[in-house]
């Protein structure tokens, strides 16, 4: 029974996979959301959660990921974290997930006036990934309360 359950879950999987993958690149500011979800799917959610509730000692996403959108250091922490610095995703699909997560979950957090990472931006990021990311997680959460 569980290996049937397995197999049918691996077929949908391979299913929504081809489409994302046939359905077009990532260009500026589009968010193709099948892919998206997909990608946060596989790589986020065993730690954040399907939600983005988080789990243990991962961060709550839902409702709050806005809100390191209001300072520049902030946003550069989204994409400098090891999940999104180190994931396999490259440039431009990062970037996806990234405004995917925060569309998706981010709630009233997120400021009206937000811009879409692009992959550029995510690329220049992703050169200086944060190793000690508790204590400056803490230090960035301080700072944006501030503001």
């Amino acid at each position: 029974m569980k290996i049937r359950i397995l197999k049918q879950r691996l077929a949908a999987s391979i299913t929504l996979l081809a489409i994302t993958l046939l359905s077009g690149s990532v260009f500026g500011d589009e968010i193709n959301y099948a892919r998206a979800k997909f990608n946060y799917q596989m790589l986020c959610q065993g730690c954040h959660t399907p939600d983005g509730t988080g789990g243990n000692d991962t961060p709550k996403m839902k409702g709050h990921i806005g809100h390191f959108l209001s300072t520049q250091q902030g946003r550069e922490y989204l994409v400098r974290v090891p999940g999104s610095a180190n994931s396999t995703l490259d440039d431009p699909q990062l970037a996806e997930v990234l405004n995917w997560i925060i569309t998706e979950m981010g709630g009233e957090s997120v400021p009206e006036n937000m811009d879409f990472y692009t992959a550029d931006e995510v690329a220049e990021f992703r050169k200086e990934p944060l190793f000690e990311v508790t204590q400056y997680r803490k230090q960035l959460l301080a700072t944006i309360k501030q503001n």
